[in-house]
């Protein structure tokens, strides 16, 4: 019985010393500094939502316009977890958590990182781990926030064209001078200083956390090569098949449309605030072009499109690009809308097969008339390559992909 007794306040004594020891671990936190890391274990959590901002380039004044933006609206169940890591010019990267107390934004900056460089893989990864570290969580979604160029590697973006006799189509490359006021700026070519994140390293970074969704406020994303690689590190991807407006995506409204988290109801809730941005503006700023994909179709579309080319479709060398609808304004285009494009190599009955499988994939689809100078007549919500030999380093670039690949469409060497 003493023995009993004896070991019973034992226990009341371990309890209450470790409670004092968790007091003493919290206060001595709080008087850390940010760069320092306390480690707390926290509850999990229902959603964690990651905002990377690469913004160590031209638009790095924009990432600050973005970031208030944010924060200005933040409204952030207490399930929720909001982080936002912002790479500036001059200034060094952070990752910042974002939430509510009471009627309060409270923003706690959790890691300084100093001079990096966010087209580096290993800071992406290493960000997104700690965000995951901090708050832990049944369901993540990651916005990448930056210059984009779509699948296209590293300095191919406007590759002068090698004509044998002359242009390959007449279709106008929509040139305009991005300094003239008249145009919008747009995220037209991306990189952090010299350096830019191709989308093989973007899988990379991405394949030891899978994501409920990947947004991409960076232009010409939503293509099929780059979402074909990202088929496996995500349920969803939202893009644009054209350049993005400078101004981004719709911050202002961001948690109040993605939180609380319900799936594909608030991924659809985010593409209509996009669109409704762009679309409510006015002239040339009234330009917006977005989609959402469901990753889990990818693979079924490229067995659709697959039976396409390979049942004695049409040369691609041979389509008619003057009546093919294109998203981008280079000299010689990169991006045309996959739909169209299916249309015109397939024979009538896979391009139907294609078609079904298609619409599984894009479960969300909107555009304004016009992209600044493009028209947009044929909208599928995704784009894809066609490939062609007068654009040499494109086409090389091409055959290696693993879009490509799968298809067997175009031979690795000739």
């Amino acid at each position: 019985m003493i023995l009993s007794l004896y070991k019973d306040r034992k226990k009341d004594y371990l309890y209450a010393m470790n409670r004092v020891k968790l007091l003493y671990l919290y206060v001595f936190c709080l008087s850390l500094t940010a760069c320092q890391k306390c480690i707390i274990p926290c509850g999990r959590y229902e959603h964690n939502l990651l905002v990377y901002m690469a913004a160590d380039n031209s638009l790095s004044d924009l990432a600050t316009v973005n970031m208030d933006e944010i924060i200005t609206n933040a409204s952030i169940p207490s399930d929720h977890a909001l982080f936002v890591f912002i790479d500036k010019r001059n200034e060094g990267a952070y990752l910042i958590r974002t939430r509510n107390r009471n009627s309060t934004v409270l923003l706690d900056t959790l890691y300084r990182y100093g001079s990096v460089n966010s087209a580096q893989p290993e800071v992406l990864k290493q960000v997104i781990g700690h965000a995951r570290e901090e708050c832990p969580a049944r369901t993540y979604g990651l916005i990448l926030w930056s210059h984009g160029t779509g699948w296209l590697p590293r300095g191919l973006y406007g590759e002068t064209p090698q004509y044998p006799i002359k242009p390959l189509s007449e279709v106008s490359a929509f040139q305009y001078d991005i300094y003239d006021p008249a145009y919008p700026r747009t995220k037209t070519f991306g990189q952090d200083g010299t350096r830019e994140m191709e989308i093989p390293e973007l899988v990379s970074a991405l394949q030891d956390y899978h994501h409920e969704y990947i947004c991409f406020d960076a232009c010409l994303m939503a293509d099929i090569q780059t979402y074909f690689q990202l088929k496996d590190v995500c349920n969803y991807i939202m893009g644009s098949p054209a350049e993005i407006i400078d101004t981004g995506y719709p911050y202002d409204k961001l948690s109040s449309v993605l939180f609380p988290y319900r799936g594909q109801a608030s991924l659809t809730a985010l593409c209509d605030a996009y669109f409704n941005k762009y679309d409510s503006k006015t002239g040339y700023n009234r330009s917006g072009t977005i989609s959402l994909v469901r990753t889990e179709h990818i693979q079924g579309l490229a067995q659709a499109f697959r039976a396409l080319i390979s049942n004695g479709g049409t040369d691609p060398e041979e389509v008619d690009r003057s009546k093919l609808q294109t998203y981008d304004r280079l000299t010689e285009h990169v991006f045309w809308d996959i739909d169209q494009m299916a249309s015109l190599l397939g024979h009538t009955g896979d391009y139907e097969n294609f078609k079904i499988a298609l619409n599984k994939t894009v479960v969300y689809k909107k555009t304004t008339e016009n992209f600044i100078t493009i028209p947009i007549k044929y909208y599928s919500g995704l784009a894809a390559y066609l490939p062609t030999r007068v654009l040499p380093g494109i086409q090389s670039a091409f055959r290696t992909t693993a879009w490509n690949t799968y298809l067997e469409w175009v031979p690795v060497s000739e």
